[in-house]
This record gives structure tokens, C-alpha cells and sequence, in this order.
């Protein structure tokens, strides 16, 4: 059995959660002895997909009788591999899948989804393909606590005082940065605390527009806003954060939860922008509902006055390990194959 593993972001845009997803679905089927190609003209007998924007592969794939397994909803804040749309209206904030994921999905043999919430949401939105629950997976190689060389990237390419508590907040440069209060406030009164915003854009020149040079010039000194940063560097700073805040109103991307966890970073998020049978308050994470909040669990967990929820999460992490996920997608990827031999007697 041969898997093709697919994922073709635009090649201007920086790698990301859909980057890394590939290369954790490579090494799962590389501790299970499956062979895998990333490359459409190798033969193959299964395809695995991340993103809509890969639907001519889907197409092909339909056309040649090749089984479909496609992975959604785990990388939501890579723009090349997201699968929803987000509106507000009259104050009200609704998530709403794609009109384009919606028909790619359905033309998938199998969506694998990270938890039950997600594959009654995808129900509900009209997916009608089957749809399993599958580990979202982790290199915890990746993370390794005993190199210093791979701690001191972030500081030595930021030039920052390693001394100092570092807080890193993920989310999206839009129109309306719903939410970003709540960070640039918990920085405004953890003043003793480095605060660094990584923004993906939802459309190009956003970082650079009148508004966020607006925002830019009214944070305090502490609190640097960056986009998307080479995955050394990204993962040099999640070794080094006390803390791992998800301060927006959009769902967060599951790779970047599960990478947080695995770095032993203290998640801080939004209610609203987590799965509620991935991310419990309390057990191994706090959320809140509201800005106020948010930036109050900051204030509290930097001032020791939360306990901290790290061992649970990292225990959780450690489940999805790849061999774990490598038995269970090659599992998927055989019942796939078998249903399409099957089809044809």
C-alpha cells in the first residue's frame, strides 16, 4: 500500500499549520512501515488530503477509482488548509463551513475530524460523506527541552531578554481583530512580561493597513505584533512561553493547540475558539468568555495565583504520538481500500 500525501499551499504564502500537519501525517506512516509519496505521477493506492484547494487531486483521484481519506478542520489558522468562514452581524458571530469545503468534503470517501463536536458540526452543515474521529497527532520530537541552541533561536532573533516571562498570542490580522483587547490589556498590566502577537492575514496588506499601524502605536512596549515566522523560530518561541493565549473570537487551528501542549506552554483561550471536547476549562487549559476575563486568567496565571494545567495536557498530547496515529490512519486507509475493491466485484 502506497499513500499519496497531499498538500500544495500557495507558494507565497509562508508554511504553516498545513505544513506541519503533512509532515506528522509522513512521519505516522513512517513508524507503521506504510509507504507514502507526495507526488501525484508515483503510483498509489489511497489518497490523504488536507485542504479544499486540493480538490483537482480529489477529482483525479475519483476518476481513477482511488480511495479518498481527506483530514478537515484541524488547521484552521493556516488560510491554505482552512475549511470555515466567520461573520458577525448585528453583534452576533456565526461559523459557517464553505460553500467550497462543503462539496469538496462531500466528495470524499472519509473525513477524519480531531472530535465528536466537530463531526456533529460537519453533519449539520450537510457533509454527508462517512466521517470518522481520528488522533490530530504530534512529533514530540519536535520539542526537545534539552537543546539549548533550539531555545535560544527566538531570543537571539529577536533580540529579548530570556530572563523575562514571554506570553505568545496566535490569531488572524482582519478588519475588526475582534478581541485583541483582552491581549493588549493583560500586556498593559503584566508590564514585567514580553507579549508577542503572531497574526496570520486574512487578506494581503491587512498587517500593513492604516487600522493596525492604529493598534501598533496604542500597544505598550512589551507587546510586539509579527506574522507568521519560520517554523524554527515559531518552535524556539513556544519552547521559551509561559503562556499560549488564544485571544480571538475564531476557531483556533487544532495543530497549533496540540503544539502548544506538547512545548508545555499554559493555554489560555477563548471559549468560544476551541473545541469543548478537546480544550476543558480547568483540566488543561482556562478559557473565557470574555475579554475581561481572558485578560484577567493572564494576570493571574504570570502572578502564580493559577494552578497550572501543563502536565495534563501534555499527557493528553502524548496519546496522539505517531506510532499512535500511524495505526490508526493506516487502519482508515485499508478499510478504504478494501470498501473500493469490494465496490468493484
Amino acid at each position: 500500500m502506497k499513500v499519496l500525501v497531499s498538500f500544495q499551499p500557495n507558494k507565497k504564502a509562508p508554511d504553516f499549520e498545513g505544513a506541519r500537519m503533512r509532515k506528522t501525517i509522513k512521519g505516522a506512516l513512517e513508524r507503521v512501515d506504510v509507504d507514502y509519496t507526495t507526488t501525484i505521477v508515483e503510483k498509489h493506492d489511497v489518497v490523504h488530503l488536507i485542504s479544499p484547494e486540493d480538490e483537482n487531486k480529489l477529482n483525479d483521484a475519483k476518476e481513477n477509482n482511488i480511495p479518498v481519506v481527506v483530514s478537515a478542520l484541524y488547521c484552521e489558522d493556516d488560510p491554505q488548509a482552512s475549511y470555515l468562514e466567520h461573520k458577525c452581524k448585528d453583534g452576533v458571530r456565526t461559523t459557517e463551513l464553505t460553500n467550497k469545503a462543503l462539496k469538496f468534503l462531500n466528495k470524499a470517501d472519509l473525513v477524519l475530524v480531531p472530535s465528536p463536536k466537530v463531526r456533529d458540526f460537519l453533519v449539520n452543515s450537510g457533509v454527508t460523506s462517512d466521517i470518522s474521529i481520528a488522533l490530530p497527532g504530534i512529533n514530540l520530537a519536535r520539542f526537545d527541552f534539552s537543546r539549548d541552541d533550539e531555545k535560544t533561536i527566538f531570543y537571539r532573533y529577536f533580540r529579548e531578554d530570556s530572563k523575562k516571562k514571554l506570553v505568545l498570542g496566535l490569531g488572524e490580522y482582519d478588519n475588526t481583530m475582534d478581541g485583541i483587547n483582552a491581549f493588549i490589556n493583560a500586556a498593559k498590566i503584566c508590564e514585567d512580561a514580553i507579549f508577542y502577537y503572531i497574526g496570520r492575514e486574512a487578506k494581503p496588506g491587512i498587517y500593513n493597513s492604516l487600522k493596525m499601524k492604529k493598534i501598533i502605536s496604542s500597544a505598550p512596549k512589551n507587546l510586539k505584533f509579527i506574522t507568521i515566522i519560520p517554523d524554527d523560530i515559531y518552535r524556539s518561541a513556544l519552547l521559551n512561553a509561559d503562556v499560549f493565549v488564544i485571544p480571538g473570537y475564531k476557531v483556533t487551528g487544532v495543530v497549533s493547540l496540540m503544539d502548544a501542549m506538547a512545548a508545555k506552554c499554559q493555554i489560555i483561550a477563548r471559549k468560544q475558539a476551541v473545541y469543548p471536547d478537546l480544550i476543558v476549562d480547568g483540566q488543561n487549559a482556562y478559557l473565557g468568555e470574555f475579554s475581561e476575563t481572558i485578560t484577567s486568567l493572564i494576570k493571574d496565571y504570570l502572578g502564580g495565583k493559577l494552578k497550572p494545567t501543563i502536565e495534563n495536557a501534555y499527557n493528553y498530547v502524548k496519546k496522539c504520538n505517531l506510532k499512535a496515529v500511524g495505526e490508526q490512519l493506516k487502519w482508515f486507509y485499508l478499510e478504504q481500500i478494501n470498501i473500493k475493491n469490494l465496490s468493484k466485484l
